[in-house]
């Protein structure tokens, strides 16, 4: 029985060796590696991340998208990509295809897996972990300049799988000027340097709203927060997003609003902040 249980043991082993080695093949023909992280949940982290895949894939460079909110997974809805939609799969190289989405993006997420976007995926730590490797490993990236990761909120086991699985990656964390948001922000920034992440900085989401009648420009919360935290963890505020009610809604639409409205004032500034993301990383 003893030597039963030591082999079970050491095929589990050779398996996960063998996957770790497949993260590790994978993840070095990635250039760079971004991943989008924030303290709470509807601060715009998905929105953020959608939006800068589509700013990167839109000037010529190879893109990839991986959704890892396993129970919530969003990117495919607001990249207007059908759920029925299905990666390909090579079952004796036990791999399997991301699939091509807008601007030749490759995309994969939980969402394109269930039979229905009705059906709840309800897991434990242990079998989102092991999903997760599987996207990371499993999946046939090849080659691409940038691999962005939209991240569950808060500090779970997928969030602090992906912190640990891939050891070069860049984090942006994503808040609201609210104090609730900031709060949770600033655990997250905390853990990421605990870490030893590189933290590129933070993107203000949600900073404010233009009057439609009067064209004043007005705070939705108490304005100065997210410099305030970038100033104590000694990292960069990359930028602030102002609120527009009609890139909402587009998002549930699935046109990110920096393709499906340039000009706004949301995508001027995202804009700014995807240039600045682009000079850190490549220089």
């Amino acid at each position: 029985m003893g030597n039963e249980e030591v082999t079970e043991e050491s095929v589990k082993k050779a398996m996960l060796d063998e996957r770790m080695q497949n993260i590790k093949t994978n993840m070095e023909k990635i250039k760079h590696k971004i991943v989008i992280i924030s303290g709470k949940g509807g601060v715009g982290k998905t929105t953020v991340a959608v939006n800068l895949a589509m700013s990167l894939a839109s000037v010529g460079l190879r893109v990839g998208i991986l959704d890892v909110d396993i129970t919530g997974p969003n990117v495919i809805k607001m990249l207007g990509i059908s759920p029925e939609l299905k990666p390909s799969v090579d079952a004796e190289a036990k791999k399997f295809y991301p699939v091509i989405g807008p601007l030749n993006m490759k995309v994969m997420s939980m969402a394109l897996l269930t039979l229905n976007p009705d059906e709840p995926v309800i897991w434990r730590g242990p079998m989102k972990m092991g999903v997760v490797r599987q996207f990371l490993g499993d999946a046939v990236w090849d080659e691409l300049d940038y691999l962005i990761c939209d991240l569950p909120p808060g500090t779970s086991d997928e969030t602090l799988d992906i912190l640990q699985l891939i050891p070069d990656e860049n984090v942006i964390v994503v808040t609201t000027p609210q104090e609730v948001a900031l709060m949770d922000a600033r655990k997250t920034i905390k853990m990421s340097m605990v870490m030893e992440r590189n933290v590129l900085g933070i993107i203000e989401n949600m900073s404010g709203f233009k009057c439609p009648h009067c064209g004043k420009y007005i705070d939705l919360y108490p304005p100065g927060g997210a410099e305030k935290a970038a100033k104590d963890f000694k990292v960069l505020l990359l930028g602030k997003i102002p609120f527009e009610v009609e890139l909402g809604i587009q998002g549930d639409r699935g046109l990110p609003f920096v393709i499906k409205n340039p000009d706004s004032e949301s995508a001027k500034a995202f804009k700014q902040v995807v240039k600045q993301i682009q000079e850190i990383v490549e220089n």
